[in-house]
């Protein structure tokens, strides 16, 4: 209960700070350990919704930077003008062609805080995972720059193993990480990845 409680204690710094989820601590958290943006950066959030993650890295990425968020879900404008937001799914190409547009040369950091709706039946919740995992892994192939930064959100299964592998491939350093603003009973992890080859 007291765990609960003091986890919680992020929900409520969020509402009081202005910012729209607890989860903005979670990138905040990554930006001081690992320093993934930078001032001026092209950045692509793809999860969005409801918009705590733009909040933070429109911040750091300042107006002469552009940060671009995708969902499916609807997410509210930001008043910032090099804030886009785009309501679709991210294996659409009709998104790419969107991306292309926005960012012809490609983003410099891709962020993902992007999670499957789990069921509690394993080998579907797997599969689902997977599926996700497999249209970010792609749009990150396809969208990201040489020397590009991730930080994507990922769940304990059966193919975190090779998930990580396949990224420990793109990318010349990935490490595992669980901000202190994570719930310590979810099973999210974030990987951390740097230098795109």
């Amino acid at each position: 209960m007291g765990r609960f409680v003091l986890k919680d204690s992020y929900f409520n710094k969020a509402k009081q700070e202005g910012y729209r989820a607890r989860s903005a601590y979670k990138l905040m958290e990554a930006q001081k350990k690992f320093r993934l943006l930078k001032k001026g950066d092209l950045v692509l959030d793809l999860g969005c919704a409801p918009g705590s993650f733009l909040q933070v890295i429109a911040e750091i990425v300042g107006p002469g930077g552009l940060v671009v968020g995708i969902d499916l879900l609807p997410t509210k404008p930001l008043s910032r003008g090099h804030v886009k937001i785009i309501q679709g799914d991210i294996r659409d190409p009709v998104v790419g062609e969107l991306l292309s547009q926005h960012a012809p040369e490609g983003f410099t950091v891709v962020t993902s805080d992007i999670a499957p709706n789990l069921s509690g039946i394993r080998e579907v919740d797997d599969h689902n995972i997977e599926e996700m995992f497999e249209a970010v892994r792609a749009l990150i192939g396809a969208r990201l720059r040489k020397g590009g930064n991730v930080l994507l959100k990922s769940f304990f299964s059966d193919r975190f193993k090779s998930f990580q592998s396949e990224f420990k491939a793109m990318f010349k350093a990935v490490t595992i990480f669980k901000p202190p603003a994570s719930r310590s009973a979810s099973s999210e992890v974030y990987l951390v990845c740097t230098g795109k080859r």
